[in-house]
């Protein structure tokens, strides 16, 4: 049976998505269009509507696009989206994150204890939202005040992980086939 990613067009010869493919491209620092991305071509709406998440919450904002890559990557392994952690993890590597690193996102969903408590504070707080969005309480919000997040770098994270969770279900749902380029940078 033949999945909605087996029969993706070569979509980037259309030309009404080749501003957003250009946009897709530049927003992620990616030298070629994700599948993610192509899956949508038969659909430009649904797209358009796909486009302002990646575009405003992972390549936007104060938070750090690193920690943003990271928290992607332990949200998708916790839900098994193998797309979306092969992705990631590439992203991830070519922003220079250590390779034990990207292991232990994968493996356990966050961060070795000796590494800095901030970013891994931050994970696994995306990591409670992506499992129980209501889990969230005062203690967490003053908890990362603490260490140094301002309000606004708090929403990004919690926006952060509701973005996990969809990209994740549209990656899943379509069955989208982890590009050559993604597997290339993650095995070098």
């Amino acid at each position: 049976m033949k999945t909605i990613s087996t029969i993706i067009v070569d979509s980037e010869n259309i030309p009404e998505l080749e501003n957003s493919f250009q946009t897709i491209k530049e927003e992620l620092g990616a030298p070629f269009v994700p599948n993610f991305f192509k899956v949508w071509s038969d659909a430009p709406v649904a797209l358009q509507g796909i486009l302002p998440a990646m575009k405003y919450i992972l390549g936007s904002g104060e938070l750090d696009r690193r920690l943003k890559e990271m928290i992607m990557i332990a949200i998708s392994s916790m839900k098994d989206c193998n797309y979306c952690e092969a992705a990631h993890s590439a992203f991830c590597k070519m922003m220079g994150v250590i390779p034990e690193d990207i292991e232990s996102l994968l493996n356990t969903h966050s961060l070795p204890e000796e590494h800095d408590i901030k970013d891994k504070v931050a994970i696994d707080f995306a990591v409670q939202l992506a499992k129980d969005p209501n889990s969230s309480s005062e203690e967490d919000i003053v908890q990362l005040k603490s260490l140094g997040y301002s309000q606004t770098e708090i929403l990004e994270i919690i926006a952060m992980s509701g973005m996990a969770v969809f990209y994740n279900h549209l990656a899943d749902a379509t069955k989208v086939n982890v590009d050559s380029g993604f597997k290339a940078t993650i095995s070098n």
